[in-house]
């Protein structure tokens, strides 16, 4: 009898010990969404579409590499996930309302401090580098491949990134000595 009542105490206690360690609600993400990865998981998944080479997979998994250590320092430098959600939810609502370019950026830049737009520009850069490393691996027939919206990313900063290491940048060759053409 003894035996019985004790093995009913243990199962009791065992019951109660279980139903306290689950968290009540939502599960949160391990930090990953606060370092950025979520961007270059985006990325991956786009990717998943393309068949990649093993070369082009090397310099994939380098890329995003590089990508999540710049964006660990700027986490660690006081980009939030609160600052970014807030920056979101900013140019949704100037998206909505249809506002674009200059006046898009200007709308994005209220609110912050200077040290928070340094780590907002900071952030695209590094998103801009590890989409034109992409961009530059993959071949024609791969970006047709891509999502729509992940083809406009990569044929964008292809775009931007032939001028590199010619002496050109944004801007550059146009102007003087260039020659119009009439269609």
């Amino acid at each position: 009898m003894r035996h019985l009542i004790a093995m009913a105490l243990i199962a009791c206690l065992a019951a109660s010990a279980t139903a306290d360690d689950k968290p009540e609600g939502k599960k949160k993400r391990a930090g990953n969404r606060g370092a950025g990865t979520w961007i270059a998981q985006n990325v991956a998944k786009s990717l998943e579409k393309v068949d990649l080479t093993d070369e082009q997979k090397e310099k994939w998994n380098e890329a995003k590499e590089s990508f999540t250590a710049q964006m660990k320092e700027l986490k660690e430098e006081g980009l939030t996930p609160a600052l970014t959600k807030k920056r979101s939810e900013i140019q949704k609502e100037a998206r909505e309302a249809g506002v674009k370019g200059k006046e898009l950026a200007a709308k994005l830049k209220e609110g912050f401090s200077e040290e928070e737009q340094a780590l907002f520009a900071k952030q695209q850069k590094a998103v801009r580098s590890m989409r034109a490393s992409v961009a530059g691996m993959l071949t024609a027939e791969q970006i047709a491949a891509l999502p729509e919206q992940a083809q406009k990313q990569m044929t964008a900063a292809k775009e931007r990134g032939q001028g590199k290491g010619k002496g050109q940048g944004k801007g550059k060759g146009k102007g003087k000595g260039k020659k119009k053409q009439n269609d």
